[in-house]
């Protein structure tokens, strides 16, 4: 990527080779899975996944046929479920490319999708798989729309706007991690209007499922060739550990990227298990809905604890702000893990210096409850 004044090209000693991502709790359980027997000990709230099992159809389906899905190749570029996909989510076929997760696909499609020279801006704070992309890989420092932090980090649309007008890129998690903020339809509608002719918006909507309408702008691609979605079956369909995601983007596109998407990059019992997965909405729609009820009785738990500020939130995770006498977030994440609660420190989401930022996924009720007893307990 050519380097600009404004997004100065990194010096390959400054780029990590990784992104910064929770997961912590695997130091318990171990990186060779030897202490799983753990599993039931630890509140794991630093990674996202959901607190509740897939579909009980896609759970029966892989018990069912589990040694053959072991031991069998399969579908080469999951025909099958990327026409689920289309007939589930409304979208035109030729609209939708599947692969191992959002993340696997961004470095699939990224480079053949964002021009030379492309100036990016990003969401701060924001995951952030992306801006180690463009930064760590591509060498190209990012601009940066500074959500505030006063308003619950809720970005100001005329104020985006300004700084989107000097982009080719904008990219955008919504709703946005680690912020639980969504912006709406005509937040997104400005955005794509503000682009230059060539311009792109990628908008990842990992969490839009949670949030309920009037967030996704997938079926907009079908008419938008400006407009990229990633969409992954992770967190609101509980299929983390299989790593299923797709592009959904106008089909001249998808059209582009087929050929860079390689073949048996969803594994059998992936497809078999997302398939099963996205047919059974009613049992999701119920999950949806009992999250949001857990979320509401967590925030109001978290709310009475001194030194915390808990911000609202359209997802199944809380972003929580230490005030200036609370220990850092380093030191109540360590506390924490002491309880067995796994937080995630998420100032490395963002470029700020006095930032004091955690998040805690929405678990069950008895793990809710030990993450407001370990948070108790770190900030007394």
């Amino acid at each position: 990527m050519r380097a600009h004044a404004w997004s100065l090209e990194l010096s390959p000693f400054e780029r990590p080779a990784h992104a910064e991502h929770g997961g912590a709790a695997y130091e318990a359980l171990g990186l060779d899975f030897a202490r799983l027997d753990r599993v039931g000990e630890i509140v794991d709230a630093d990674v996202l996944d959901a607190w509740y099992d897939p579909s009980p159809t896609a759970v029966s389906a892989v018990q069912e046929h589990l040694a053959w899905l072991l031991r069998t190749s399969p579908p080469t570029q999951a025909e099958g479920l990327r026409d689920t996909i289309a007939d589930v989510r409304g979208l035109p076929r030729e609209c939708v490319l599947v692969g191992g997760g959002t993340s696997s696909l961004a470095y699939m499609a990224l480079p053949r999708i964002v021009r030379p020279g492309d100036r990016p801006l990003l969401l701060d704070p924001m995951y952030g798989e992306y801006a180690h992309w463009f930064e760590s890989v591509e060498g190209v420092r990012c601009s940066r729309y500074l959500a505030p932090e006063a308003s619950g980090f809720r970005p100001d649309l005329d104020a985006y706007l300004r700084e989107l007008a000097l982009a080719d890129v904008g990219v955008l998690v919504n709703p946005n991690s680690p912020t639980g903020v969504a912006v709406d339809l005509d937040f997104l509608r400005a955005a794509l209007d503000q682009l230059p002719r060539f311009g792109l918006l990628i908008v990842d909507e990992t969490y839009s499922d949670f949030a309920g309408d009037g967030v996704s702008v997938e079926r907009w691609v079908e008419e938008e060739e400006r407009l990229v979605v990633l969409k992954s079956l992770s967190k609101f369909w509980a299929l983390s550990g299989l790593r299923v995601g797709y592009v959904a983007a106008h089909a001249s596109v998808i059209a582009k990227l087929e050929a860079y998407n390689p073949p048996w990059s969803v594994g059998l019992v992936a497809q078999l298990a997302a398939v099963e997965a996205l047919r059974d909405g009613g049992y999701y729609a119920a999950m949806a809905q009992q999250t949001r009820a857990l979320r509401e009785k967590l925030a109001e738990d978290l709310a009475a604890l001194p030194g915390l500020r808990v911000l609202p939130s359209v997802t199944n995770f809380l972003m929580l702000l230490l005030d200036a006498a609370a220990p850092s977030p380093a030191e109540v994440v360590a506390r924490c893990r002491a309880y067995g609660v796994y937080l995630r420190d998420c100032t490395s989401l963002g470029r700020r210096d006095d930032a004091r930022w955690l998040r805690t996924a929405v678990k069950d009720a008895p793990r809710n409850a030990r993450i407001v007893e370990a948070l108790r307990a770190a900030l007394g």
